[in-house]
């Protein structure tokens, strides 16, 4: 996950277009076997009734039948996507390829696989190559942005990202990336922008709607965020990441009981997530429930001692605990944390020395 994102604003990148893409054409290969074209024509149908070990069969036989045809291959390689073999399908994908260089399905297919096996800059490779041969490929563009942003070059990720939308602008989730996009680049009304017009294009989306809530928030307008949010959570009312940023949301807003519920439930929903546990520690401390806000950072801590919100506010609790000691040594791992700004140290310091030890005096 990118800093500040606890999860990634767009569609998981293995479902883009992998069965979707349009067959290639007839032309992509020589026809000197019409008896390739026919098995690959048999092998499509078995594949779209649901055999895939007849689809197979059949784009090997017709691999067989025609060896410099691309299209069997990269057939292949859709079928053993479908099956769960990705090395299978990565060897397909590259095999289409050597047959024709400008393959861009192919090139694309690779790229998103690529990608799902943590190989970001291979996928960047696979994916500017179904660029260069389509250049008006919507999908390999919108793929592109998520390689990109994987690999943290963020401005060349929004172009990609700005590329899609241009290319297919009544697509929501293009919206929806191309507004995460420019929110990790500080472009907050053509973040605010995208996302109102993501959820336009796509109103029954939940994440959409979560998202557009936390850029009304990052602009200060709660009560707009809060409405985004509230219907997110009403679309999907299992999505623990939009409770949780209600819960933020509400907290900022004053509302601390409304708060405190939203966060329990995003608790419940993901009781192993270390932020959301920080988060309600955060809400209980406002509650003034001392006692609960440190188990609760004390439970975010066990799950990720490296998470600077719960060690700051397990401090903070501790002070009003009265723990002073335990709360120093808490708040002096919270400094010594990476990534920590010297202003919070600052804060946290005087915090610490707000509370006094037995004996210590003030």
């Amino acid at each position: 996950m990118l800093p500040g994102m606890r999860r990634q604003s767009f569609p998981d990148v293995l479902a883009v277009l992998l069965l979707a893409a349009a067959w290639p054409s007839a032309g992509l290969a020589g026809e000197q076997g019409g008896g390739a074209a026919e098995i690959l024509e048999r092998g499509q149908r078995l594949f779209q009734q649901g055999d895939t070990a007849g689809a197979l069969r059949a784009f090997d036989e017709a691999g067989r039948a025609d060896p410099k045809d691309a299209r069997a291959p990269y057939l292949r390689g859709v079928a053993l996507e479908k099956k769960g073999d990705a090395a299978g399908a990565v060897a397909a994908y590259r095999q289409a390829i050597a047959r024709r260089a400008d393959f861009a399905e192919a090139h694309n297919n690779l790229g998103a696989l690529l990608q799902s096996r943590g190989d970001a800059a291979g996928a960047s490779v696979e994916l500017e190559a179904a660029i260069q041969a389509k250049p008006d490929y919507a999908e390999a563009q919108y793929n592109l942005g998520i390689a990109r942003d994987t690999l943290g070059k963020k401005p060349e990720a929004v172009a990609a990202y700005r590329e899609a939308v241009r290319l297919r602008p009544g697509d929501g989730s293009y919206r929806l990336n191309l507004g995460a996009a420019l929110r990790r680049v500080g472009d907050v009304e053509g973040a605010l922008g995208a996302m109102r017009e993501a959820t336009r294009l796509s109103p029954k989306d939940p994440v959409a709607w979560a998202d557009l809530g936390m850029i009304l928030s990052d602009k200060k307008a709660y009560d707009d965020a809060q409405q985004a949010l509230e219907r997110s959570t009403k679309l999907k009312p299992e999505f623990a990441l939009a409770w949780n940023r209600l819960g933020r949301v509400e907290l900022k807003r004053g509302r601390i009981p409304a708060s405190l519920e939203a966060q329990q439930r995003a608790r419940k929903l993901e009781p192993k997530n270390a932020a959301f546990a920080a988060d309600l520690c955060r809400a209980l401390f406002e509650a003034k429930d001392a006692a609960r806000a440190v188990a609760e950072c004390r439970a975010a801590v066990a799950l990720d001692p490296a998470n600077p919100l719960a060690r700051y506010e397990l401090g903070k609790a501790l002070v009003a605990k009265g723990d002073c000691a335990a709360a120093q040594a808490e708040l002096g791992k919270f400094r010594a944390l990476p990534g920590v700004k010297p202003e919070a140290k600052v804060q946290a310091e005087a915090i610490a020395r707000s509370c006094a030890a037995p004996g210590q005096g003030k």
